[in-house]
């Protein structure tokens, strides 16, 4: 079944009704014989059931509560999704769903469908929303193949490892040649990692992020793992990849625990604000989630960004009435965003790099960190970081690409930026 895509469409007259909105995932090949049948219906009350029939036979029966994952034989031709809306003269009054297998594109896409709405269409190509249970989305069609990386048994391949073991070697000499108190290398669990129960694909044993913890489990290498999944509901938004506000405060507390500082000054209470997440973003209509996010607009806190989009990014915080004195110096990615603004709660001063766990040692002696926080996400640990690369670079081949006269205008206004900050900016424009 690899390689196909299913158009997915309402079927006959009977419309979901007193159900719903009721949303229909893509079917998910799981080896070569199986696939995995999700969704999710709005008003599920206290279960409906959930038939998949290929021709006349029933393949499997499940419980919408309100999510559902069934998994099925693979079979090629049309399936059929059966739900009982209600009883008429003792019989179910079904509504059923069409599932046509297509084999267009190799790819999943979610798609909410309405009584009488046509079904969505695939897109081209590209990273895409898997529906789990109880609406959670999850990434999948991602070039780091992240369902793949979940679901296959691997290792690292030769060339990350050495890569990895080389980062890893070199930490006491970076610590010793700048002066660090403390240096540590932070990955951000993936969210299905967290939330395992709510994903559509079993586990794999010994992945290739196994792999990577056991070779370097004695190594100064933190994965918040537990300390996330015990408040999992709360740590990552429904409708987006990254942790919330509040799971980058856990993570965030737990480095400092590590490090034995105190970790009181990061947030205790949060807001609770609607969000359109990086996944949500993906569907027709948009979707959104309620999540806890930081009551204090930390803009005040932000000294400098040079307005470089992703890598490239420098900011710089500062709180003067955090209780730790150093300067914190992290080297991250999308994950980092949140995460230097739950540590800009502890330090007095707190940079953030975008590029992901890659020191680059010109930035580290201009800007003399007492720590420094290599971080990155689980799905990129299977690469390797661009170490000793220059985020100036990456920025300057940012600028490149905006027209001459934005880019212009970003001169402009860095070359307002308060003195101790110029050298930030002049190496973008060299």
């Amino acid at each position: 079944m690899k390689g196909a895509t299913w158009a997915i469409g309402q079927h006959g007259a009977q419309g979901p009704d007193q159900l719903g909105k009721v949303w229909i995932a893509q079917p998910l090949p799981v080896g070569d014989d199986r696939l995995v049948f999700s969704g999710h219906v709005g008003n599920a009350g206290d279960g409906v059931s959930v038939s998949i029939r290929h021709g006349a036979d029933i393949l499997a029966i499940g419980t919408a509560n309100p999510g559902f994952v069934i998994d099925v034989p693979a079979r090629k031709g049309v399936y059929h999704i059966e739900m009982p809306v209600r009883q008429e003269q003792g019989q179910d009054v079904v509504c059923r769903w069409e599932v046509v297998d297509q084999e267009r594109q190799d790819m999943a896409l979610v798609g909410m469908v309405q009584r009488g709405a046509p079904a969505p269409s695939a897109a081209s190509g590209g990273a895409q929303a898997l529906l789990g249970r109880m609406g959670q989305l999850f990434l999948i069609g991602d070039t780091n193949d992240s369902v793949g990386q979940f679901t296959r048994s691997g290792s690292l391949s030769e060339a990350s490892a050495s890569e990895w073991t080389n980062i890893f070697s070199r930490m006491p000499e970076w610590q010793e040649r700048f002066g660090l108190e403390k240096i540590m290398l932070m990955v951000a669990p993936a969210k299905e990692e967290v939330l395992r129960d709510y994903y559509p694909f079993r586990r794999a044993f010994n992945t290739a992020f196994d792999n990577f913890r056991k070779r370097f489990a004695e190594q100064p290498l933190l994965i918040p793992i537990w300390e996330l999944w015990n408040r999992r509901h709360l740590t990552y938004g429904a409708t987006d990849t990254h942790w919330t506000d509040y799971g980058a405060t856990i993570a965030g507390q737990t480095l400092l625990k590590r490090w034995d500082l105190p970790g009181d000054a990061l947030p205790q209470e949060f807001a609770v604000r609607q969000k359109i997440g990086d996944l949500g973003s993906k569907l027709t209509p948009p979707t959104s989630n309620f999540e806890l996010v930081f009551r204090e607009k930390l803009s005040e806190r932000l000294v400098f960004d040079n307005e470089i989009n992703n890598h490239g990014n420098i900011r710089v915080y500062r709180n003067g009435s955090a209780p730790i004195a150093g300067k914190l110096l992290i080297f991250g990615d999308s994950f980092g965003t949140n995460l230097t603004e739950a540590l800009s709660y502890g330090f007095q001063e707190v940079v953030y790099a975008y590029q992901p766990a890659g020191v680059d040692t010109n930035l580290v002696r201009l800007l003399k960190p007492t720590h420094l926080l290599l971080q990155i996400t689980q799905r990129f640990v299977h690469g390797a970081p661009a170490t000793d690369h220059s985020i100036f670079e990456s920025g300057r081949k940012k600028l490149a690409t905006m027209s001459e006269q934005k880019r212009e205008e970003l001169q402009a206004r860095l070359k307002t930026a308060p003195a101790e900050f110029q050298p930030l900016v002049t190496p973008l424009f060299d």
